[in-house]
């Protein structure tokens, strides 16, 4: 794949820090599936990795890696996650584990985040939003394949991964409701806003990659993580328009994930029309 033109600290960050060839990412990939395998049925694959899935091996668009791990679990699960990831080499940092890597780039270790079902420790953080996708089992185990940008398959795994609808009510909430996560959490507003655009007009594009031939993403499942919490789908609009890496944003979306044209006024109408479904008394559907 041909390098776009990018600003400089995006660039770097996309083409060394997010390379496949960088040993964090390698590392990433192979601590996600390790993790996974080591605590299967307890944790379930959230953020730029779960992303990732949905947009590279469900939809064929090109996935852009994450750094970090991202997972939900239950806090019955808590101590059995301390010693499954002290085996793997993460230290525990608060609510996430650490995992240094020797390397000479600026990035140095792995980072894997656990969102609980409800406060295990002091130092955790818990969502809503866990328990209601645990309860109606709204997350898939799926076959995980990771590809490089000439669709080489460079690793591989079973995970149990949350549906895209789970994925979109978790990163429009850090937006939404800022004071309830880290400020770390929104560091990478970038990149969440091509997360969402993937998913939301991906989706939209390709009805027919998912559950619902009528719609693009399930009323039901966004309904009901609603009621468990409200969340704003127009939040993530706000920070493209606010971010001062629109350009990068646009570029990003056009030739590296693949969407060729970056629209991004349907966007908008798209997020829009989400927030009316949500937010409807009387559904039809």
């Amino acid at each position: 794949m041909k390098e776009v033109k990018l600003s400089d600290d995006i660039a770097l960050e996309v083409y060394d820090l997010r390379s496949y060839n960088n040993n964090v990412i390698r590392e990433s990939i192979n601590a996600m599936f390790n993790i996974a395998e080591e605590l299967k049925g307890k944790v379930l694959l959230v953020g730029g990795w779960s992303v990732y899935y949905w947009v590279d091996n469900v939809l064929g668009y090109n996935g852009v890696p994450s750094i970090d791990i991202d997972f939900l679990a239950k806090a019955e699960s808590f101590e059995e996650i301390n010693e499954v990831m002290k085996n793997l080499g993460f230290q525990s940092a608060g609510f996430r584990f650490a995992k240094p890597i020797k390397t000479l780039i600026v990035r140095e270790e792995v980072k894997v985040d656990f969102l609980f079902d409800r406060k295990p420790s002091q130092l955790s953080f818990d969502t809503p939003f866990a328990s209601s996708i645990f309860r109606n089992g709204y997350y898939s185990r799926v076959h995980f394949e990771v590809r490089d940008f000439g669709r080489n398959i460079i690793d591989e795994g079973d995970v149990d991964v949350a549906f895209p609808e789970a994925v979109l009510a978790l990163k429009f909430d850090i937006y939404t409701n800022a004071g309830d996560y880290p400020d770390d959490k929104r560091d990478k507003h970038w990149k969440d806003v091509i997360d969402v655009y993937s998913l939301v007009m991906g989706f939209y594009k390709r009805r027919d990659a998912w559950r619902e031939k009528d719609f693009y993403l399930r009323r039901d499942v966004l309904r009901e993580l609603y009621r468990v919490k409200s969340y704003k789908p127009a939040s993530i609009y706000g920070v493209l328009t606010g971010s001062q890496y629109r350009e990068d944003i646009r570029v990003m979306l056009a030739d590296y994930v693949g969407f060729r044209v970056f629209e991004e006024k349907l966007f908008e109408r798209r997020l829009r029309e989400l927030e009316n479904i949500i937010t409807d008394q009387n559904p039809t559907g």
